[in-house]
C-alpha cells in the first residue's frame, strides 16, 4: 500500500483526496493495461448492467461464451477451453486441480521466486518470500531453481542449462517424473522481482513435460494481456503451455481470471468438480469483450512491445552509470533492482527512497522481489510517448540522487 488515497483515475493518470495527479506506473499491478476509466469499457458494462448483472452458474449467458471465443483467438493454439473464476488464487488453484485430474499424478514443480496466489493451495506453490509460506507443508510442490543470470553471474542460455540440470537433480532426488503432474511457472516473475524465464528455459521445461508425460502451466496473470508485448507471453517466447491462467487485466478492469488448456486436458474436469459463484460474471465479460476490442483496435500489444524495448534501453544505460542498479524485462514489465557496492546484497532502503523520491516527481510505483529491492514499471499499456518520457526521466532523477546520497557517485 503506497499511503495514497486515489479519488479517480482516467487514462495513465490517478488523482488522490489532496488533490495530486500521477503517473501510474503500477496499473493496478498490472491489472489497468487499459489505463483508467477507459470509455468503451464504462460503456459496455454500464449496457451489461441493464440486462442482466448475476447469474452465479445457474445459467449460462452470451457475455461469457462469446468471451471465450476471443480468448481462444488470442491465447496459444493449445488452449482450447476455458474455465472461468474471479480471482487468479483461484485460477492457479483450478489449474493445479485440473493437472492432478488430468494426469492422475499428485506432485507440482513449482519454481524458486514463484507467486501464484494469496490462498492456502496458491501458497503451497509460492516461493517469492518466505513469510508467505508460514505453517504451509509442501501439499505435494516441490520447488525448482529459476533461471536468474544476473544472480548467478552466467548468460542467458548457461543459467537456464543450470536451472534445467537442477530440476533433473529434483526428479532424481525428490519427485520421480512419474508422480509429477505439472510444471508451474510465471514466463515473467512478478512478485519475485521480474525476472524473465527465457526462451531457452521455457523450451526445456516444454521438452521435459512431453519426455515425463507432465503438463505445462503458464501462469499469465500478470504477462498476459499485451504486458509483454504479445497478447501472452508464452507466444513471445514461442513456447504453448498445456494449460494457461490468465486475470488482472482479462477483465478490462473488473474481477475475473480464468484457466484454459487443451480440449481434452480440461475435460478431465466434470460439471460441478469446481466452481466460482462469480466466476464469469456477465459484467466482468462484457468488460473483458471491450477491453480485447480496444486493445485490438489500439494495438496495446504491439505499442508494449515497442515502449518496453525504448525504456529497457533506457534503464540500461542508467545500470551503467551506477553499479548499484540492473535493470531486467520484457515488453512494459521491468525490474529496476538495486543492490549493494559489489552487486550482491539487496538494498531495500535505496529502492525504498526511489520510490518516495519518484513519487515527489509525481510518478507513482511500486516494489516487488523477496527482499523489496526492485522498482517494478508497469504502467498502463496506454501510456503515450510523452508519458513515457516523462516518467523515465523521474526514474533516472530519482535513482541519481538516492545513490549521490549513497555515496556510489
Amino acid at each position: 500500500m503506497t499511503g495514497l488515497d486515489a479519488v479517480r483515475g482516467n487514462g495513465a493518470w490517478i488523482e488522490t483526496s489532496d488533490g495530486r495527479r500521477y503517473l501510474d506506473l503500477a496499473a493496478g499491478i498490472a491489472t489497468c493495461n487499459l489505463g483508467h476509466s477507459h470509455p468503451a469499457v464504462i460503456a459496455a458494462v454500464l449496457r451489461q448492467m441493464e440486462q442482466v448483472i448475476h447469474l452465479g452458474g445457474v445459467c449460462g449467458h452470451a457475455p461469457m461464451y462469446e468471451l471465450a471465443d476471443r480468448l481462444s483467438g488470442i491465447t496459444p493454439s493449445s488452449i482450447e477451453s476455458f474455465l472461468f473464476s474471479t480471482t487468479g488464487s483461484e485460477a492457479n488453484e483450478a489449474a493445479m486441480r485440473v493437472a492432478r485430474a488430468a494426469t492422475g499424478r499428485p506432485g507440482i514443480v513449482c519454481f524458486r521466486g514463484s507467486f501464484h496466489g494469496r490462498t492456502q493451495g496458491a501458497l503451497g506453490v509460492t516461493t517469492s518470500r518466505a513469510a508467505f509460506r508460514m505453517g504451509l507443508g509442501s501439499g505435494g510442490a516441490h520447488v525448482a531453481p529459476f533461471p536468474r543470470p544476473d544472480e548467478l553471474g552466467l548468460s542467458e542460455e548457461a543459467a537456464a542449462k543450470h536451472a534445467l540440470a537442477e530440476l533433473d537433480q529434483l526428479h532424481r532426488h525428490q519427485l520421480a517424473p512419474e508422480e509429477t503432474a505439472c510444471y508451474m511457472i510465471e514466463p515473467v516473475q512478478g512478485q519475485g522481482g521480474c525476472h524473465p524465464a527465457g526462451s531457452d528455459f521455457l523450451v526445456g521445461l516444454r521438452e521435459r513435460a512431453d519426455r515425463h508425460g507432465a503438463l505445462l502451466v503458464f501462469d499469465e496473470i500478470q504477462t498476459g494481456m499485451g504486458r509483454t508485448g504479445e497478447w501472452f507471453a508464452a507466444q513471445a517466447y514461442g513456447v504453448d503451455p498445456d494449460v494457461m491462467t490468465m486475470a488482472k487485466a482479462v477483465g478490462g478492469g473488473f474481477p475475473l481470471s480464468s484457466v484454459g488448456g487443451r480440449a481434452g486436458v480440461m475435460e478431465s474436469m466434470k460439471p460441478g468438480d469446481h466452481g466460482s459463484t462469480f466466476g464469469g460474471n456477465p459484467v466482468s465479460c462484457a468488460a473483458a469483450l471491450a477491453g480485447i476490442d480496444a486493445m485490438e483496435a489500439e494495438d496495446l500489444p504491439a505499442h508494449a512491445r515497442v515502449l518496453g524495448a525504448r525504456a529497457l534501453k533506457r534503464l540500461e544505460a542508467l545500470a551503467d552509470e551506477h553499479p548499484q542498479v540492473s535493470a531486467r524485462g520484457l515488453g512494459l514489465m521491468i525490474g529496476i533492482e538495486i543492490l549493494d557496492h559489489d552487486g550482491r546484497g539487496a538494498r531495500p532502503d535505496l529502492a525504498a527512497e526511489i520510490e518516495l523520491g519518484i513519487r515527489e516527481e509525481g510518478v507513482l510505483v511500486i516494489r516487488s522481489g523477496p527482499d523489496g529491492n526492485v522498482v517494478r514499471f508497469l504502467p498502463p499499456l496506454v501510456i503515450t510517448d510523452d508519458e513515457l518520457e516523462m516518467s523515465l526521466v523521474a526514474l533516472e532523477r530519482a535513482i541519481g540522487k538516492t545513490m549521490a546520497r549513497a555515496g556510489s557517485v
